[in-house]
């Protein structure tokens, strides 16, 4: 993971993923790309054309939005200079999921805040993990940092989407001081066994240990929470699938309502 692509916006979440990205960087001597995205008003095609107050009202906002971005970025370089990762910066007009996707092409890992979906000025996590190749690790507003050598959990389900995580995560599984495969409410005579996923870690150099859960009252969500804060995890890693064109999650109960109210980062991939 050489090469990180951090999302730059000036909400409560950003410290907390600057410093992610930061720790994952200086774990694997990598580098960090820093990518603005500026919104355009959502009226701007109705009234860019037109004169008079509508017109004016729009450039000033465009212009209001542009010297944000300049001293968020004054701000930001000044302080990145300071650290010991090498940086580098790119600015886009658009929505900030879809600058993100088109610029995670070349890139090892997007890190984004945790968060309401269309919450400004954060993008969707959920609509970035689901259509990008590129996996997510996805930081709860208020975590600062993140430590690759603590506990990690991988939520499993019998599913590609949750390969893909595993494999994409393998680098950072690598330096966790222990892995766990964890099942809620486990099926039987699936193709994907997480024994499987087990072996897959081991041929990588990596122990794990296979653990089940049944959910419960408390629901596959809160299971997954309550197993993590049980074992210490720094993160865990989850895969993403969309159904009938509605971007939805790793194991069928759990929903948006994790996303926003995990207390650890996520790792994700779809």
């Amino acid at each position: 993971m050489k090469s990180i692509l951090l999302h730059v916006a000036d909400d409560a979440g950003f410290e907390g993923r600057l410093q992610a990205a930061l720790d994952v960087a200086r774990t694997f001597s990598g580098h960090v790309h820093c990518l603005q995205p500026r919104r355009i008003p959502a009226y701007f095609g109705a009234d860019a054309a037109g004169f008079g107050a509508g017109a004016a009202l729009v450039a000033e906002l465009i212009e209001q939005e542009a010297r944000i971005g300049r001293e968020v970025r004054e701000r930001l370089e000044a302080r990145l200079a300071k650290e010991d990762v090498p940086f580098s910066w790119a600015e886009a007009i658009g929505e900030p999921a879809d600058m993100l996707i088109e610029a995670a092409s070349l890139e090892d890992l997007i890190v984004m805040s945790l968060g309401k979906a269309g919450t400004a000025p954060q993008a969707s996590v959920a609509e970035v993990v689901v259509r990008s190749d590129t996996p997510v690790l996805a930081v709860p507003d208020g975590h600062v940092g993140f430590d690759p050598t603590r506990p990690a959990i991988v939520a499993w389900k019998p599913t590609a989407e949750s390969a893909k995580a595993v494999r994409a995560a393998v680098p950072l599984l690598a330096m966790s001081e222990s892995v766990s495969i964890l099942v809620v409410d486990p099926e039987t005579g699936t193709d994907l066994p997480p024994t499987d996923a087990a072996a897959y870690l081991s041929r990588n150099g990596i122990s794990s240990e296979v653990m089940t859960r049944h959910s419960g009252s408390g629901g596959v969500s809160g299971t997954l929470i309550a197993t993590a804060q049980e074992l210490g995890a720094g993160y865990m890693v989850m895969g993403a699938y969309s159904r009938s064109r509605t971007i939805q999650f790793l194991m069928g109960g759990v929903t948006r309502d994790f996303l926003e109210h995990s207390p650890l980062p996520l790792f994700m991939a779809h």
